[in-house]
C-alpha cells in the first residue's frame, strides 16, 4: 500500500518544487513545509508509538522506515525548490548587471560629450 502513496507524493513534491518561487503563495508553501517538518519531527520523537501506528496503517514494517520515506519526499521538495530559487536569483542578477553596465556606458558617453544612442 505504501507504494501507492509514495509514488504520487514524490510526483507532487517534484511538481510543487519546480513551480515559481517569486509568488507569495510559493514562499508561504516553503515556510509551511518547513514548519510542518519540524512539528512532525518533534511529535515523532515524543510519541514514537503514533509513528508506528501510522506505519502499520500504510503497510510499512517500522515507524522509522515510514519516517525515512516522508523525509525523503521533503528533501526532494526542498532540493527542487532551492534549485528553482537559485535559478530565479541568477536571472535577476543577470538583468541587474546588464542594467548597471548600460547605465555606466551611458554615463561615460554623456561625460565624453556624446549623446547616448548616437555614434
Amino acid at each position: 500500500m505504501i507504494k501507492f502513496l509514495l509514488v504520487p507524493a514524490v510526483a507532487l513534491a517534484v511538481v510543487l518544487s519546480l513551480r515559481s518561487r517569486a509568488s507569495l503563495r510559493g514562499q508561504a508553501r516553503r515556510k509551511l513545509v518547513a514548519g510542518l517538518t519540524v512539528v512532525v519531527g518533534v511529535f515523532a520523537v515524543i510519541f514514537p508509538d503514533i509513528l508506528q501506528a501510522i506505519a502499520d496503517v500504510v503497510g510499512v514494517d517500522r515507524g522509522t522506515d515510514f519516517l525515512v520515506y516522508v523525509l525523503a519526499i521533503v528533501i526532494i521538495y526542498l532540493v527542487g525548490s532551492t534549485s528553482v530559487r537559485f535559478r530565479e536569483q541568477e536571472s535577476r542578477l543577470t538583468r541587474l548587471s546588464r542594467q548597471v553596465a548600460l547605465a555606466e556606458a551611458e554615463a561615460r558617453l554623456v561625460a565624453q560629450g556624446r549623446q547616448p544612442g548616437r555614434p
